[in-house]
């Protein structure tokens, strides 16, 4: 019989679902949804509602680039790779699917057009993404197929399939820093068109270092574009490296998949199989209680000024 564990989700991005995202816990705990009174809080970096509730234990759970404050949280799921006793989970896993399954033979991933970069915005981003796009493009024309630097005329509808028509994917995160790692260098994996990345240095630590373009390799961007050029150039370096499992270890890509989301099984069971007493982590006294006031503070003044400021807009 499973574990009934009473659960609220909050601050999360827009079309999270409890039920994809954390699907393998469905299969030894039975979740209930308490909104008031939930025994553990899932929350996300997309708000601070979560600074409402105290009489319950916290996790963090965050796809983006932020490292997590372990005073708010007792436990955190995130990219990052600090590392704090049984508090923190390092998610190998983010925006990769369970369906890499490829499918195009020798002649087919040669013959394909050069280079592709989607993107819907450049809002925080790193300024290298555009950099490196505008160099690459001065060797070929690189198809720009989302909305930011689109040379293509309209947004393309498919991701995947429009990658799959490329033998390179500028796969460039918003940001540098460990662990960082997300469905950008994931998706071309997917679509067999060979990621050129930009992003974590200690990307090499979970993806298979001679699977695609590390420009973290690189001293400047020049070195970069050559080696992309030697690629484009000599057929079987570029068919060596296209055809290189990505996935760190296992037999095969399901061998490496299971295995971390038991990895991440393993952390929630540390959790949830506590009493709740005993899985506190985060500490109730002291001066971290004054930075929670002040947070909410902020939080309220802050809505406030953005119904004002849309109040003014309005007149």
């Amino acid at each position: 019989m499973k574990k009934k564990i009473r659960c609220y989700f909050i601050d999360f991005w827009p079309g999270f679902d409890y039920k994809y995202h954390l699907n393998f816990l469905l299969s030894e705990y039975d979740i209930i949804i308490d909104k008031e009174n939930p025994d553990y809080l899932f929350y996300s970096c997309f708000g601070y509602e979560h600074l409402r509730y105290n009489r319950c234990i916290k996790i963090f759970y965050c796809g983006e680039n932020l490292i997590p404050d372990l005073n708010l949280c007792d436990y955190a799921v995130s990219l990052s790779e600090i590392q704090c006793g049984d508090r923190t989970f390092t998610n190998r896993l983010f925006g990769c699917q369970n369906n890499y399954s490829p499918d195009l033979n020798m002649e087919e991933l040669l013959n394909r057009k050069f280079c592709n970069f989607v993107y819907s915005n450049n809002r925080n981003a790193d300024p290298f993404r555009e950099k490196i796009f505008n160099a690459l493009s001065k060797y070929k024309r690189v198809d720009a197929g989302g909305t930011f630097l689109n040379n293509m005329g309209e947004k393309v509808k498919d991701k995947y399939l429009f990658l799959k028509e490329y033998k390179f994917t500028l796969a460039i995160e918003n940001s540098t820093q460990p662990g960082y790692v997300t469905e950008k260098i994931f998706d071309p994996f997917k679509a067999q068109s060979l990621p050129i990345y930009w992003g974590s240095p200690s990307i090499s630590s979970n993806i298979r270092s001679n699977s695609f373009v590390n420009l973290m390799d690189f001293s400047t961007i020049e070195e970069m574009v050559e080696e992309i050029i030697r690629l484009d150039n000599d057929d079987a370096a570029y068919l060596k490296k296209i055809t290189t499992p990505f996935w760190p270890y296992g037999n095969s890509f399901m061998d490496y998949y299971n295995g971390e989301r038991e990895k991440q099984l393993v952390f929630f069971r540390n959790i949830f199989d506590q009493s709740l007493c005993e899985a506190y982590r985060r500490t109730e006294y002291g001066y971290v209680q004054n930075m929670i006031k002040e947070l909410i503070i902020e939080k309220k003044i802050w809505s406030y000024l953005k119904k004002f400021a849309k109040k003014i807009i309005r007149k």
